[in-house]
């Protein structure tokens, strides 16, 4: 009998804290099958430098989080996050710990206020509105390397605050500190980045502005990076239609300042559990450079879902980017192996079930 009570309560003790801690177990697990190339690069390249068309296994943005919370009363809350991709289609490749949004924070009635390593307020503003129809698969259009919310990131080092909501109406604003400080030179660089961003939603209708500065990126050989976008959707029964305009202005140390522009547009349609999705963007020429016009690019995209349950949906999607002789965009989720002037495209197939 007593050791059956110690037993007990030695498990007891071991359970409490978990239980008492709150913790959430979150995230998806997705993957596709796909066949991917890019080929019709620019000049004289060996076609062994192409991306010639193969079959892949694709990986689409899987992840898993844990979060939590305690409420200390007057109204404010301590809450966490640490979230992680994974890569289901290679036993090959490892996935670090806070690889995606992880953060400590104090949310009340000030609003939120989280540090750790974060999306800026730039690409939350963006993102919210919903234009990028097929995210989180290869038919991703956005961030980094692409054709759309080129200037917002996923950040280490980051301090970021949400204002609470005024009617539908936010404010969002983060610093990304430089903690290396790398020398150029015989002088520092400060490679810090500032983000603001305004929000709204009303309804059917979402809307984001948003401001970034990138001081001594070394981005394209730039100096500085000045960026702004403005993004709109509107949403009226099982229909959604939307888009968005990006500006980057590149400040180039020694050499000739330019700017580049894209624009989107984006529609979706539910038909109960059946959704067709559709975007085009097209990413402008390079004010200021010699050839402009060869730096252009533009995305199209294609996709359809199929809701199999509230947590398991199949995807399907096409997309294609036409590259200029000097432009070499890519996908943002997935990417290939690009060359200025070859033209990135894929179709697949994949299946996704939420946690």
């Amino acid at each position: 009998m007593n050791k059956k009570l110690i037993a007990a309560a030695l498990a007891g003790a071991f359970v409490a804290p978990v239980a008492m801690a709150d913790v959430q177990i979150y995230g998806f697990i997705s993957a596709g099958v796909e066949h991917a190339k890019a080929t019709g690069a620019a000049g004289n390249v060996a076609d062994k430098d192409q991306y010639e068309g193969r079959m892949r296994i694709a990986n689409e943005n899987s992840r898993i989080g844990f979060k939590g919370s305690e409420d200390l009363g007057n109204g404010l809350k301590a809450h966490w996050q640490v979230e992680q991709a994974i890569n289901v289609d290679d036993s090959n490749s490892s996935s670090n710990w806070a690889t995606r949004n992880s953060f400590i924070g104090l949310a009340g009635g000030f609003g939120d206020v989280r540090l750790g390593r974060h999306d800026d307020a730039y690409k939350l503003a963006i993102d919210g509105v919903g234009l990028n129809v097929m995210t989180n698969t290869t038919a991703d259009n956005g961030w980094g390397n692409t054709t759309w919310g080129r200037a917002g990131s996923r950040r280490n080092n980051t301090a970021i605050y949400f204002s609470p909501n005024f009617s539908g109406f936010g404010v969002q604003a983060s610093y990304s500190a430089d903690e290396t400080r790398a020398y150029d030179g015989n002088e520092r660089t400060d490679a810090s980045i500032y983000a603001l961003a305004a929000t709204y939603q009303l309804e059917g209708l979402k809307a984001g502005l948003a401001y970034s500065r990138q001081n001594d990126t070394k981005t394209l050989a730039s100096n500085d990076i000045d960026a702004w976008a403005l993004a709109l959707s509107y949403k009226f029964g099982d229909t959604m239609v939307g888009a968005g305009y990006e500006r980057l202005d590149y400040d180039v140390k020694g050499g000739q300042d330019y700017d580049q522009a894209s624009w989107t547009i984006a529609a979706a349609q539910q038909f109960g559990a059946f959704g067709l999705k559709a975007s085009y963007t097209q990413l402008g020429k390079a004010k200021g450079l010699a050839d402009a016009d060869k730096y252009k690019a533009n995305q199209w995209v294609l996709g359809a879902t199929y809701d199999l349950s509230k947590r398991t949906q199949v995807l399907a999607y096409a997309t294609r980017i036409d590259n200029k002789d000097k432009a070499a965009v890519n996908f943002g989720v997935n990417p290939v192996t690009v060359k200025a002037g070859s033209n990135p495209q894929a179709v697949g197939v994949a299946l996704k079930h939420s946690f």
